[in-house]
């Protein structure tokens, strides 16, 4: 009897699962065009599947994006984590391979199951050897998205699932260090008195 009632209760768990990621998938897709690979995640840190999606470059789209779907479901410190995140990246994903860059999000997205109690932005991550060796930026900022099309966190069934879309972006030691110090304003300035794109993960730092 409490093998049956387990066996109905991880269906059903697979079954909420699947409408989640085909809910959160077609928002992608929406807006970014068709992924062109996944990467698929069971972690033992994970008590749920991750996805990994990539979005190339395209037409509509001159940033490419790699994105999860699952994390929101993962149990963190304080309950369900409640958060997916997306980097928007350069089209040739800062000289570093799609693997790498993959296996990348997977570790933030580790840390984030096992460290952090408050997903809220803006916060930051201290510099990683765990960065593509290719990037320049390895440390992390964690913000609302930006650029994207007012309607993007608006996902169907949000009746059902409380998410929020967390933009990751590689920023330098020196912004990191500044934002720890200063706020987040300082580095908001900068960047957007820059000609630089805040997406170049091989830029100069904003602040020395």
């Amino acid at each position: 009897m409490i093998e049956e009632e387990m066996n109905l209760l991880n269906k059903e768990k697979e079954f909420i699962f699947d409408i989640y990621h085909s809910a959160v998938l077609c928002n992608y897709i929406k807006y970014w065009g068709l992924p062109e690979s996944r990467v698929i995640s069971t972690r033992k840190k994970f008590d749920e599947k991750i996805y990994v999606y990539y979005f190339p470059c395209n037409e509509r789209n001159k940033i490419c994006r790699i994105a999860t779907i699952g994390l929101s479901l993962q149990s963190g410190l304080m309950g369900k984590v409640e958060c997916e995140y997306i980097f928007t990246l350069p089209c040739d994903l800062g000289k570093a391979s799609l693997e790498s860059v993959c296996d990348y999000l997977l570790d933030i997205a580790v840390h984030t199951v096992t460290e952090i109690s408050d997903i809220t932005p803006p916060r930051v991550m201290p510099p990683s050897g765990l960065a593509p060796n290719e990037w320049r930026t390895k440390a992390v900022l964690f913000d609302e998205l930006r650029g994207e099309d007012e309607n993007f966190s608006s996902v169907l069934c949000e009746e059902l699932f409380k998410t929020e879309f967390i933009w990751v972006v590689p920023i330098h030691e020196s912004e990191f260090l500044s934002i720890i110090n200063n706020g987040i304003e300082e580095f908001d300035y900068h960047e957007q008195n820059s000609d630089v794109s805040i997406v170049d993960v091989n830029r100069d730092p904003f602040i020395l």
